[in-house]
């Protein structure tokens, strides 16, 4: 039996959109392993995470050579399919992965992140409550049923899913990112800016440049709404 640490260590390093040492964890199993599907599901989702669709779709159609019974590659072309905004295809993927394995996590999160985009935010978050419910412990869903919270202005329950997530761990800047936006909302501008301060340092740290720029902008507008010096 293989040593899975390396696979451990890729899920967490995802989880804290440590992007680079995900894939360098997860290369390093694959090289041994070239034909593990979680290993190649994993790689899959970090792919997706850093704008790389097609790499993340050879890897499903790599999977489905391997084992075409598989949940996993449907659910890999759903996100695909999701990242070019071809939702109706996204949805029918990730629904056929689903009808394979009812428990994979990833085809409720783009079902319930197409419903929130579609303006079906109560039927999003039911969605992703079902994946929360599969997984407690899962950052990545409970991020995502966070902002399903707070595009219904839900503020507190946004809250409470953002800080089970910052007791799994507390170096994932996307929970401090959208803790701050959900505490600006709550008129708590300490808070908020305390944590988009958070954000920025660990983004800046993992060199997401998307992202620290957004949370540059993001306080700045705290900092105008509340009057605070930086």
């Amino acid at each position: 039996m293989p040593d899975r640490a390396k696979i451990a260590e890729a899920k967490k390093a995802l989880e804290e959109e440590n992007y680079e040492k995900a894939k360098s964890s997860v290369e390093y199993f694959l090289a041994q392993f070239p034909k593990d599907v979680e290993a190649l599901f994993i790689y899959s989702e970090i792919l997706l995470q850093t704008g790389q669709a097609p790499k993340a779709k050879e890897k499903a159609n790599l999977l489905l050579e391997i084992d075409p019974t598989l949940a996993e590659p449907h659910a890999i072309l759903g996100q695909v399919a999701y990242s070019r905004r071809e939702f109706p295809k996204a949805l029918d993927l990730s629904r056929k992965a689903l009808k394979i394995n009812p428990k994979l996590q990833a085809p409720y999160r783009v079902i319930g992140e197409i419903y929130l985009l579609q303006g079906k935010v109560k039927e999003g978050v039911q969605v992703l409550l079902e994946a929360h419910n599969l997984d407690p412990n899962d950052v990545e869903t409970l991020k995502k049923l966070a902002s399903g919270y707070i595009k219904n202005k839900e503020y507190a329950s946004a809250k409470k899913f953002l800080e089970i997530g910052l007791h799994l761990d507390e170096n994932i800047p996307g929970l401090h990112y959208n803790l701050a936006v959900v505490y600006a909302n709550m008129d708590n501008g300490p808070k908020a800016m305390e944590h988009i301060e958070l954000a920025l340092e660990q983004y800046e740290e993992l060199d997401t440049l998307f992202w620290a720029g957004k949370s540059r902008d993001t306080r700045r507008i705290i900092e105008r709404k509340f009057k605070l010096n930086k």
